[in-house]
């Protein structure tokens, strides 16, 4: 590796010997997650990461499952998919007849939800009738271990929490684990793929590429694009996520809803890209292949050549129409025209940014001879020096059959020297300062990225939250009113507790509370004294009572016949076993919800020993009558 930029040289030892290619991702971000690979193995540089990486082949996967942050849920950003089903798809699936094709490709899909949801919302809207149409959807990344997690289309609770109710019955089976159905799994075909190298999925009807070129630089991202561009059948949809570029000035995509980066492919007339060969061959559709597959690939070839230079080349036939281009050469003149194949070069901009170039044209035409010059270009508010190379075609028989230009810019170069000329005529100081101003400027550059990285999934936190907040307020609001009704019936059973015990504690005769299995669960202070307690006793059973046996037998028989037949009973001038005392003891029933209570009262007598049964109703009435009659 050298010594100048071991990072860039990683790269490429990646790129070419295990097909691993980071070279067009944003170099602050990979600076960030290199480092971070690297802390964990507690590796200090680039040149041992490297060592490492050779002795440790497994280590790729690691690095790979490090750069690669796969964020992606079920329906994300749900607004945004409600406006793709209803307003974009909705009117295209009408015109579609039984027979007809529709095919969608989800490039980035990491465990697959991006496509199982399109699957969803599509079986959805043909319902029984889907197996009429011909829906295919494709679902590529790179990664391989998450191509595996979607290929079993296993998920938990919380990965379906925004997938609607009734498609969560309808579309997936399993508890704890949900699994995507048999039906919505066949529509998917997930394989392995680099939107930067491989070929396109070509007349796709619908693109799914959510927040995956955020992580590419604006170079890759605008090869990408046009490869995307290719990829969709006239008029077809292209769905970005909503931190993606707006494609404001773009005259490839129209916008048809800007919050959610939804575009529609504009029809390029005239084009001709040597990719749609390429990707022709990745297709299935035999009907559109070229008849002649090896000029077809060495055609592909000499066209990823070319986008892999990153000096720009043109290539013009005989007459000056120009057959070929890289997209270097257009970011190096600045032009926003992706296709300039089959135009003349004098109608172009290249001619009126650099005028000078039609006599050196003119020279090699006339000479057969290369012809190397310098110029300097406008674009923006910069001012660029581009090193251009104008080379005659010739054939084998010497014949003239076009035009080379390759051209390179040579501003980088320039603006090196002149820094560090102005470096060794400033002072110490000023170079710390400056040094200072450069680390800050680049960790301020690195926290921006990494934010804007982090940005989707706290807006995802920040919904969750939102949502639980609400769900605590309502259970919240449940339980204080649960409270309020708790706190306000224990004031009421406190007092009526308190009531129903002072009231008890006022009557003068003993009085005992006995539950129906002969429970003793409440004494007055009179009944406390007359059973020669002095402080309420621990809990007791009616066979417990200090009385004679006669007495207790008599006192749980009598209560036995009252609880089972729930009447009233007297029984009197029962002996208490203490001198000559007797009593009546009334057994009246306290009905409560489940069994019955029996109070038990105890009347002092006379000293008769005589037991009477209670008169009934028509013997109190005489008695009363003949008292008040004489």
């Amino acid at each position: 590796m050298s010594k100048e930029d071991p990072l860039k040289d990683l790269l490429e030892e990646l790129a070419e010997q295990r097909s691993i290619d980071f070279r067009g991702y944003k170099r602050t971000t990979l600076e960030r997650r290199f480092r971070k690979r690297m802390f964990q193995l507690n590796i200090g540089d680039y040149h041992s990461y490297g060592e490492y990486i050779r002795s440790h082949p497994e280590e790729t996967n690691e690095l790979l499952n490090t750069i690669l942050i796969n964020v992606t849920e079920f329906f994300r950003d749900p607004p945004a998919w409600e406006v793709l089903r209803t307003e974009i798809l909705s009117p295209i699936l009408k015109r579609l007849k039984p027979g007809s094709s529709f095919r969608v490709w989800s490039a980035g899909c990491a465990s697959g939800e991006e496509p199982f949801s399109i699957a969803m919302i599509l079986a959805d809207y043909f319902g029984p009738h889907l197996a009429e149409y011909d829906v295919k959807i494709y679902a590529t990344d790179i990664d391989d271990e998450e191509l595996n997690r979607a290929r079993r289309g296993e998920y938990g609770v919380e990965a379906v929490r925004r997938v609607r109710a009734e498609w969560r019955q309808k579309y997936f089976y399993g508890k704890g684990t949900y699994r995507v159905n048999r039906d919505v799994r066949k529509l998917v075909i997930f394989g392995k793929s680099n939107l930067a190298l491989n070929a396109p999925i070509s007349h796709v009807d619908l693109l799914i590429c959510r927040n995956v070129l955020i992580y590419f630089d604006s170079t890759l991202q605008k090869h990408i694009l046009s490869r995307m561009h290719y990829a969709l059948e006239p008029g077809g949809i292209l769905f970005l996520g909503r931190s993606e570029s707006q494609l404001a000035n773009s005259t490839q995509f129209q916008r048809l809803n800007a919050r959610w980066r939804i575009f529609r492919r504009l029809t390029v007339p005239a084009e001709v890209d040597l990719d749609s060969q390429a990707a022709d061959s990745a297709d299935d559709r035999p009907a559109t292949r070229p008849p002649n597959d090896e000029i077809d690939r060495l055609r592909s070839q000499q066209r990823y050549l070319l986008e892999s230079l990153r000096a720009g080349v043109l290539i013009l036939s005989a007459d000056n129409v120009i057959t070929q281009h890289n997209s270097a050469i257009l970011s190096a003149y600045g032009l926003t025209v992706n296709n300039l194949v089959g135009k003349r070069l004098h109608d172009t901009d290249i001619l009126i940014r650099t005028p000078e170039i039609i006599s050196h044209l003119q020279a090699t035409q006339v000479n057969n001879e290369t012809v190397r010059f310098q110029t300097r270009v406008r674009v923006g508010h910069d001012e660029r020096v581009l090193d251009i190379v104008v080379r005659p075609v010739t054939s084998e028989s010497g014949h003239r059959t076009g035009t080379l230009i390759y051209c390179e810019d040579a501003s980088t170069q320039e603006k090196l020297q002149t820094t560090i000329e102005e470096l060794e005529s400033t002072t110490e100081e000023l170079q710390s300062a400056n040094e200072e101003l450069e680390t800050t400027n680049e960790e301020l550059q690195s926290t921006n990225e990494e934010l804007e990285t982090t940005n989707e999934e706290l807006q995802s936190t920040n919904e969750e939250l939102e949502t639980t907040n609400e769900e605590l307020q309502s259970l919240n609001e449940e339980l204080e009113t649960t409270n309020q009704e708790l706190e306000e019936r224990t004031k009421e059973l406190d007092q009526l507790n308190s009531t129903y015990t002072q009231t008890l504690e006022k009557i003068r005769l003993p009085v005992m509370l006995v539950s129906d299995e002969g429970r003793i669960e409440f004494w007055n202070t009179t009944a406390l004294r007359l059973f020669g307690f002095r402080t309420r006793p621990p809990e007791l059973q009616l066979e417990q009572l200090p009385v004679p046996e006669s007495l207790r037998n008599t006192i749980i028989r009598r209560h036995r016949a009252v609880a089972t037949k729930r009447e009233p009973m007297i029984a009197r001038n029962l002996p208490m076993g203490r001198g000559s005392s007797t009593v009546d003891i009334h057994f009246t029933v306290i009905p409560r919800e489940k069994g019955t209570n029996v109070l038990l009262m105890f009347e002092p007598r006379d000293g008769s020993d005589e037991r009477q049964p209670a008169p009934s109703g028509s013997q109190r009435r005489k008695e009363n009558h003949r008292r008040n009659n004489g």
